[in-house]
């Protein structure tokens, strides 16, 4: 029998600051090509062929983390709010993972000057509480990869 955990709703914020454009922050957000090198926290990977987008307010946002032992870790769901290069949201209404229920993620892009630009992601989630530590270290690990493709 697979446990039961106790779903509520919580938010997690996570800001950082990349040295990059605005305008090339949002392509490597928004564009499946960009988005293969560097979705998913260290030692996980998202394949070209498993991310699916159609970038507009009730399309596609799926994509399939691969983890190191080769499980899969799917999202199914839709963009909300398409705002380039300034604000967009993503999420799932329900999910097949144990500990989520549903979860909607904005991420805002603030332009910090010429060259760099400021992330916050702000993701809501309906969730078990042992999920939280997860998803903000996966968020800060996904956000290095960022960071670190990039400075290249």
């Amino acid at each position: 029998m697979s446990e039961q955990f106790e779903m509520a709703e919580h938010t997690i914020v996570i800001e950082r600051e990349l040295d990059a454009p605005r305008d090339l922050v949002w392509r490597v957000w928004t564009d499946p090509d960009e988005v293969t090198r560097w979705w998913g926290p260290e030692h996980f990977t998202t394949p070209r062929d498993k991310i699916e987008f159609d970038l507009r307010p009730g399309g596609v946002c799926r994509l399939t983390m691969v983890g190191p032992e080769g499980e899969e870790y799917p999202s199914d769901g839709h963009f909300g709010v398409v705002e380039p290069p300034e604000r967009l949201s993503f999420g799932e209404r329900s999910t097949d993972h144990p500990m989520i229920e549903s979860g909607e993620t904005t991420v805002e892009f603030i332009e910090l000057g010429v060259s760099r630009t400021k992330v916050v992601v702000t993701s809501r989630m309906v969730c078990a509480e042992q999920m939280l530590g997860m998803a903000q270290a996966g968020w800060g690990s996904q956000l290095d990869k960022l960071g670190s493709l990039l400075m290249s």
